[in-house]
């Protein structure tokens, strides 16, 4: 879809929402009251309060009071809450309507929008495992600010790991579920497909992979989200292997909540982590948000908004004492680096200024003269800083008295993200130039995130079907650019602050659904009958843009052009420049000797400094990584829900999806539900196909960075899609689809009255996995690789080598019961799970005669096989993540005062290396394990005011690290620790204000 085609398609949609919205403003009134419970009289907080026939809504805050907008006359309010009955209260004259709800067991699980299409299904009498997370409550009681990371600390099988700042994978939030890739679980809100972020996640602990960015999405939007831990292929789509999120949005009207967050990370207290240096504190937050609803006319329309903005400052953990390798060499110490033209290059002044002070010819000595300190040249090796600006709208306008409804959603996110690179040192010449950073630099990588999204629909009834048609338009852009670089091909004359260009993606899919629910059919054979069938038509373009010239290419600075013929350069500018030369000996064999380097002819450049190319930490897309992909799905499905008794339920549905680009496929789904003991003890379980395209990030995405080894040393890394002359020279085959099966079985439970159990165990059968190989070096591979990339450099592919099982069982159980004149809440969930490569097959690579490869057979083809899918790569995607996660928690309340408290217990992990303990490759790997570890998060809050409420707390408030990295992986103490099971940013300390009115 062409830029400005989008732009126009973009404006008409907006149009129609202003237009459609104008005339639907009428007379309206506030009525409010408060709702408490019947057999003491106490408030109830959190119970949803609905218009009738309507979306409009609201829900009671800690006092149990609540604020609505009405229609001027008629109309009544529905009243309903986990653990009481439903009541519904026809609306008079009077502006005040207090009520109160009776108990009752059968009301402790809430209606949910996935993992069934019948509308009446409860999360526990579903025929899968969904989650229902109140975030609009929560988001007053929990330490964490982001969506992701909130859902992290409460559903057992969800996983939102930020990255460290190093990479662009720590410029978005990721979601993950059962320790799939991000690409294996479907992301909805208000039920309808999410588009995805531009960003290909290349350093992800389950492989290369493609997420929705859940960052773009204000936490204060939304009202619960849905987790349906099941494979979902043949209902939703695609991508739903490991499960679905859905988030649903508010709907209220006539109350403004709003939140300001402030908090920060800090190394005090008595648990202060004496292993890393003392940053005091960092990290800083500051967030402010805000909600608000309209009514619109008379028959219950609304259009509720959302603002967010936040500041979030960066982190960085290093171990004590910080770098303590080389910084210069002795070339720069003693001032005896040259031009390409022979002339002296003055590094060290000090040295000259002081001939007598020997210690001014030391690194150690040089850098206490220059005041420098390990701190000077430390990394940000933490979370990166994110300036986050939203603004969404939910809008519902009803159309006639039959359920007809004009609905509309959709927002704008953009993101100023900026994370740092490997340091850059003087020792490192080819990447350094003095008269710039004399003391070396620290690049940082730039991202401008915008995000932007639309949906427009229309729900109503048509032969007695429910019809839901609507068309969701989704953008992402990454815009990339690097601070504080340079390319040193360039010379002093190097930008600093470059352009590398811009990712895109958009989406739009337009979808029609019709689903209808039969009583008693067939002559009351059978209990109940939902159908439910529909269409759905997707297109996709995935863009990317070259940067500025200089961010891509290499300069003349650092080359020297022959005034004339046969031109001795050795000899007549710098005698210290000589060239390799074989040689035969007499016995026959040969030997390298070094001569004087001669140009030949009159004019000739040789490059003689050897400066690296492109912008420093992350190549500028160049113009031949331009990509401009499209692809179009069509899908057809049904799916067919039976209540055959009031015990016992089948379903099936089946999926069938065209892929412009990859074909035909069919998917399909049987589950069923049995009830032992009515509302008490239930059986459950499901099986299903599954199938994943690649996406087309993983089909085009080019690109190329330098690497360094755990000693320091750079290396240039390139990403080359599978068309490439680079995957044709090597032997890597073209991308294909990966198939599925996913089963599951379990049972709920509700043995006593506040009680809810529930247990799933689950397996998942990945085959011919995309996964990312290790690099290849040209040198090491040599023949036709050798030739298209550069002599030291690597090249990597995404490809499908594997075949992967997961295997696991998650267990959820709620208890709510009263103490005293307050209530508790206890939450226990748990996920144990295994993952493993069940069959690994590299493609046949093509190995040049001229390669430098073991000449042992046996140890070639295990180095080869440790290349295509590294150790690394393998082990963080089948040890990486804890096998165990337990979360406990409970929580107080009592009138204006409410405290939480909640445990998280992380299994242990093991790091796998691609490196050996020595350069033998015979000798050991350099690996380590990770210890389980616990964390706790703590709040207290109290109702100040009816408007306002203050909360303090902390999350991870024992301060809690992981397994401190190996010594010899650290890069001479660069590094504390790897990013695995809960990060490694110590305690987070925060301060929040609630406005309600």
């Amino acid at each position: 879809m062409r830029k400005s085609v989008r732009k126009r398609f973009f404006r008409v949609l907006v149009a129609l929402v202003a237009l459609l919205t104008y005339p639907a403003f009428a007379q309206q009134r506030v009525i409010s009251g408060r709702v408490t419970a019947e057999e003491d009289g106490k408030p109830i907080t959190g119970v949803n309060i609905v218009l009738k026939g309507t979306n409009t809504g609201a829900a009671t805050d800690a006092n149990g009071d609540y604020k609505l907008s009405v229609p001027e006359q008629g109309g009544s309010l529905t009243f309903s809450f986990i653990g009481f009955a439903t009541r519904e209260v026809a609306l008079g004259a009077d502006t005040k309507l207090n009520v109160m709800l009776i108990a009752d067991t059968k009301q402790l699980a809430e209606l949910v929008v996935i993992g069934s299409r019948n509308s009446s299904r409860t999360k526990l009498d579903t025929p899968a495992p969904v989650d229902v997370i109140a975030v609009s409550k929560l988001a007053q009681t929990m330490p964490q600010t982001e969506l992701s990371q909130l859902l992290k600390q409460i559903a057992p099988s969800f996983n939102s790991l930020k990255v460290p700042g190093a990479d662009l994978a720590s410029h978005v939030d990721a979601v993950q579920l059962r320790n799939q890739p991000p690409n294996q679980t479907l992301v909805l809100l208000n039920g309808k497909r999410r588009h995805t972020s531009a960003l290909l996640l290349v350093a992800n602990n389950a492989g290369p992979s493609t997420t929705v960015d859940m960052r773009t999405i204000p936490l204060a939007a939304v009202e619960r989200v849905e987790i349906l831990r099941d494979g979902a292929a043949a209902q939703y789509g695609s991508d739903a292997i490991a499960g679905v999120v859905n988030m649903e949005l508010k709907k209220s009207v006539g109350v403004f909540t709003g939140m300001y967050n402030t908090g920060l990370y800090a190394n005090v207290g008595l648990a202060k982590n004496k292993d890393i240096d003392n940053f005091g504190t960092d990290g800083r937050m500051h967030q402010f948000m805000g909600n608000y609803g309209f009514g619109l006319g008379d028959k219950g329309g609304f259009i509720n908004l959302t603002f967010e903005l936040s500041k979030q400052g960066s982190t960085s953990r290093v171990p004590k004492g910080g770098y303590s390798g080389q910084v210069f060499d002795d070339s720069y110490l003693n001032n005896t680096r040259k031009t390409a033209d022979g002339v002296p290059i003055i590094t060290n002044p000090e040295a000259l200024a002081s001939p007598d002070n020997n210690a001014l010819r030391t690194d150690k000595g040089l850098q206490t003269a220059r005041g420098l300190t390990p701190k000077s040249f430390e990394m940000i090796n933490g979370l990166s800083k994110v300036d986050n600006g939203s603004v969404f709208m939910n809008m519902g306008i009803p159309l006639n008295t039959k359920g007809g409804e004009f609905y509309a959603f959709g927002g704008l996110n953009y993101r100023d993200t900026q994370s740092g690179c490997y340091y850059r040192f003087p020792r490192q010449q080819d990447r350094f130039l003095n008269e710039l950073y004399p003391n070396g630099f620290l690049p940082q990588l730039t991202s401008k995130i915008s995000d932007k999204s639309l949906t427009v629909g229309v729900k109503s009834k048509a032969g007695g079907f429910d019809v839901d048609f609507s068309n969701s338009f989704g953008s992402s852009k990454f815009a990339y650019g690097m601070v504080n670089t340079m390319n040193a091909s360039y010379g002093p004359a190097t930008p600093t602050t470059m352009r590398l260009g811009d990712n895109n993606f958009t989406q739009n899919t337009t979808n029609i659904a019709l689903s209808r629910l039969y009583s008693e059919p067939m002559g009351g054979v059978l209990k109940s009958m939902n159908i439910a069938f529909g269409a759905e038509m997707r297109v996709e373009n995935y863009q990317i843009l070259p940067g500025q010239v200089e961010s891509y290419t290499k300069g003349t600075y650092g080359s020297f052009t022959a005034p004339e013929d046969n031109f001795n350069y050795t000899q007549r500018v710098n005698k210290d420049v000589k060239t390799e030369k074989v040689v035969t000996n007499p016995d026959g064999t040969q030997s390298t000797t070094f001569v004087d380097l001669i140009i030949p002819y009159r004019g000739g450049t040789v490059d003689i400094k050897g400066y690296s190319p492109n912008c420093q930490c992350f190549r500028g897309f160049a113009p031949d990584q331009q990509a401009s992909a499209f692809r179009s799905v069509m899908a057809g499905y049904a799916d067919v829900e039976v209540d055959i008794t009031k015990r016992f339920m089948i379903g099936l549905a089946a999926r069938f999806e065209n892929y412009s680009d990859f074909g035909n496929v069919l998917t399909g789904k049987f589950a069923t539900r049995y009830s032992i003991i009515p509302d008490v003890l239930a059986l459950r379980g499901s099986i299903s196909t599954g199938f994943r395209a690649p996406s087309l990030q993983e089909l085009y995405y080019a690109q190329t960075s330098t690497g360094f080894t755990p000693g320091g040393v750079p290396f240039d890394q390139g990403y080359f899609t599978n068309t490439s002359t680079a995957a044709k020279a090597l032997g890597i085959p073209r991308l294909k689809q990966e198939r599925s099966t996913n089963m599951s079985f379990g049972m709920t439970t509700q043995p006593m009255q506040g009680l809810e159990v529930t247990a799933d165990a689950y397996y998942i059968k990945i085959r011919d996995k995309i996964i990312q190989t290790g690099g290849f070096s040209g040198s090491d591979i040599g023949g036709g690789l050798k030739n298209v990339i550069t002599a030291d450099g690597i090249a990597q592919f995404f490809t499908n080598a594997a075949d992967v099982e997961t295997k696991g069982i998650d267990f959820v159980a709620n208890y709510r019961t009263r103490a005293g004149s307050g209530q508790l809440t206890y939450s226990l969930a748990a996920n144990w799970n295994t993952v493993a490569f069940t069959r690994v097959y590299p493609a046949t690579l093509n190995v040049g005669t001229d390669n430098q490869l073991p000449t042992d057979a046996t140890l070639r083809a295990q180095y080869l096989s440790d290349i295509y899918l590294n150790r690394n790569s393998r082990g963080s995607f089948e040890h990486g993540s804890p096998r165990q996660k337990y979360i406990a928690s409970v929580v107080y309340q009592k009138g204006p005062f409410s405290a939480m408290a909640r445990g998280i217990y992380y299994g242990a992990v093991q790091y796998y290396s691609n490196y050996h303990e020595t350069e033998d490759i015979t000798s050991p790997y350099a690996d380590y394990s990770l210890a389980s570890r616990m964390t706790l998060d703590l709040s207290v809050g109290y109702q100040l005011l009816k408007a306002l409420r203050i909360s303090v707390g902390g999350d991870n408030v024992t301060n809690t690290y992981p397994t401190r990295t190996r010594a010899d992986l650290t890069d001479s103490g660069r590094f504390a620790y790897d990013n695995y099971q809960m990060g490694f940013q110590g305690a987070y300390y925060y301060a929040r204000m609630n406005f309600q009115f």
